[in-house]
């Protein structure tokens, strides 16, 4: 564990060096609260509604292909 935890604060010169001088010297970005940086859910109601309807489309889907394919002359 405490090798792990030495390790995260190794300077990684190829990573730093990388860095342009106008970089180096930028401030961090603003930070968003996680409710406005990210889509709303439906709730689960919904979309548990929207699963259900989905799946038994695709069940009807692949039972008419069954169908079809034991009604296949070869």
């Amino acid at each position: 564990m405490a090798l792990a935890a030495a390790a995260a604060c190794t300077r990684v010169p190829e990573l730093e060096d990388r860095l342009t001088p106008d970089l180096r010297g930028a401030g961090y970005p603003d930070l968003l609260p996680l409710d406005d940086a990210l889509e709303p859910l439906d709730p689960p109601q919904q979309a548990s509604a929207d699963l259900q309807d989905e799946l038994n489309a695709r069940s009807a889907r692949l039972k008419r292909r069954a169908e079809a394919v034991k009604n296949a002359e070869f």
